[in-house]
């Protein structure tokens, strides 16, 4: 994927659905938590069907691909990158999968604590992206620090529900 002229490398494809101000996240079962639909890409295949293959098997939405939003490279426990991709539904119905017990659109601001920690900068870029801001490259470090803070948001999220604060919109 080429970003301001430099060539980075992807293994992972992303998709962010979006509905007007919206982005579409999914929930899933293992390890726990709110993240775009996406997965692997495979061998000889471009990132952009793979973001739209993995959206469809995942979500049961079928999607088109509007832009890159981004690559995201990986540091720390987990060294690897994922292109990004800004799309709007074209068809399917959304159904659960193994890989997404449920999904739901969010806005900016009611993103759940329980998104994965890469997510939210994520989405912030899709919904900039749909804006016509530029494609990005970020680096986004993933240390045990930033796991441990992951999961212990699943602790405060049965509180968040009660005062209100759970970020869960649509669905």
């Amino acid at each position: 994927m080429v970003v301001d002229g430099v060539v980075w490398p992807v293994q992972g494809a992303q998709v962010a659905i979006l509905d007007g101000s919206r982005v579409l996240l999914q929930l899933r079962p293992f390890p726990p938590g709110w993240e775009l639909p996406g997965g692997h890409v495979e061998p000889d295949e471009d990132p952009a069907q793979t973001a739209v293959r993995e959206a469809e098997e995942e979500t049961g939405l079928r999607v088109n691909i509007r832009g890159l939003v981004g690559v995201y490279s990986w540091s720390g426990l987990r060294n690897a990158a994922d292109a990004v991709f800004l799309a709007e539904v074209a068809g399917g119905h959304a159904r659960w999968s193994l890989e997404s017990l449920r999904t739901m659109y969010v806005t900016a601001d009611g993103i759940p604590r329980t998104a994965f920690p890469w997510c939210r900068q994520r989405v912030y870029d899709a919904l900039a992206r749909s804006e016509g801001a530029p494609p990005v490259h970020r680096v986004q470090p993933i240390t045990p620090r930033t796991v441990a803070a992951f999961s212990t948001s699943w602790l405060s999220s049965p509180f968040d529900r009660l005062r209100g604060r759970g970020g869960h919109e649509g669905g």
